[in-house]
């Protein structure tokens, strides 16, 4: 696996794999009319741009190695080179760092690439400047909670999002970086 920079070039594949993961991880919580609206909406085109082109902002890909997809006969096998596996994007404001986003495409879940991805991550809002962490996760979002806090991170409130017309709780998590 390999871990680089976002470009223009992935801005679809970090959409389906947003997509995907939303479908997976809120299948009993969102209704997927509402998550096609939402990921169309978050991962357009020119929001997605505006991220990749931020100085202020990180937008990593973990993509799959050219070693990783080849099986010990040598032949290749799926996934392919080259293919996105997951991505996470970050902002630092005032010294703390945000980890917006972080997916995995849903058939790579628990293959370590989640982590891989919240490192890098982390380091690069540290060179950014960040000395704290915070992430948030929707409350609903069972798995996505665990993962924050099997990596250290603390719970340290709620917040408040909109979506589908819907107020929604938010956990907020921490920790010094």
């Amino acid at each position: 696996m390999e871990i680089r920079d976002a470009t223009k070039d992935d801005i679809s594949t970090i959409r389906s794999v947003a997509r995907e993961s939303w479908k997976r991880a809120y299948a009993d919580v969102v209704p997927e009319s509402v998550i096609e609206d939402a990921v169309s909406e978050w991962y357009a085109d020119d929001a997605m741009n505006r991220i990749i082109g931020d100085d202020e902002q990180v937008c990593l890909v973990a993509s799959e190695s050219q070693r990783d997809s080849e099986s010990a006969s040598g032949e290749r096998s799926e996934p392919r080179a080259g293919e996105i596996l997951g991505f996470a994007h970050g902002a630092t404001d005032n010294g703390e760092g945000d980890v917006l986003r972080l997916y995995v495409h849903p058939e790579r879940w628990h293959e370590g690439i989640g982590t891989s991805l919240l490192e890098a991550t982390e380091e690069r809002l540290r060179e950014m400047g960040a000395e704290t962490m915070q992430a948030m996760v929707l409350a609903e979002n069972e798995m996505g909670n665990a993962f924050y806090e099997e990596r250290g991170f603390e719970k340290t409130g709620e917040a408040e999002t909109h979506l589908d017309g819907e107020t929604r709780t938010e956990n907020v998590y921490a920790r010094a970086s």
